[in-house]
């Protein structure tokens, strides 16, 4: 069997889940390797930063995750002096939280589900042709399954100021189980 991405498919699976949510976009939600400009503000990027495999190079394991949302920090014209700026951000992150918190706040295992769910449907076409299309690009997915998920810890950072622009950078840190098979995982 060759070995797949794991930390890959489960960045574009919670991508797909969040976008069905409604609180996110395509334009303002992207996975880590993305090599899209992000010019829209306020942007979630979702980054797995490790994988760790169960049993050697299976396709399963626990994927060590963060949500990193950027939003323009300065407060310009009729704005100065509203902190509308720091409201946005937080209306922004507690959208993301929201979504997040789906299920018994221990196991989040109704949001795993719903990860899954979310990954399974990028393999499945709308049956226009670029539904095929992008069914045809997610085809590793069909078989995505997401087992648990749990709050990282620290659940909240703050990341740096991105480049030579003022932006806020908030950071909700997780970790997650993933696998190809259609058992469930331990937690």
């Amino acid at each position: 069997m060759a070995f797949n991405n794991p930390a890959s498919k489960f960045e574009r699976a919670l991508r797909a889940y969040l976008i069905a949510q409604g609180k996110s976009t395509a334009e303002n939600t992207f996975v880590a390797n993305d090599s899209r400009a992000r010019n829209v503000l306020p942007n979630r990027t979702i980054q797995a930063t490790s994988f760790n495999p169960r049993y050697g190079h299976r396709p399963e394991g626990e994927v060590q995750f963060n949500i990193q949302h950027h939003a323009e920090a300065l407060e310009q014209g009729a704005d100065v002096g509203t902190d509308i700026q720091r409201v946005n951000m937080d209306k922004f992150l507690g959208d993301t939280m929201d979504s997040m918190a789906v299920g018994d706040a221990q196991s989040l295992n109704v949001l795993a589900d719903a990860i899954t769910a979310a990954g399974r449907a990028l393999a499945v076409s709308d049956g226009s042709q670029a539904g095929d299309a992008q069914a045809a690009i997610n085809a590793d997915m069909v078989n995505f399954r997401c087992d648990w998920v749990k709050n990282g810890h620290p659940l909240l950072t703050r990341g740096h100021p991105d480049g030579n622009a003022v932006l806020w950078v908030e950071i909700l840190n997780f970790s997650a189980f993933v696998s190809a098979a259609n058992a469930a995982q331990e937690v």
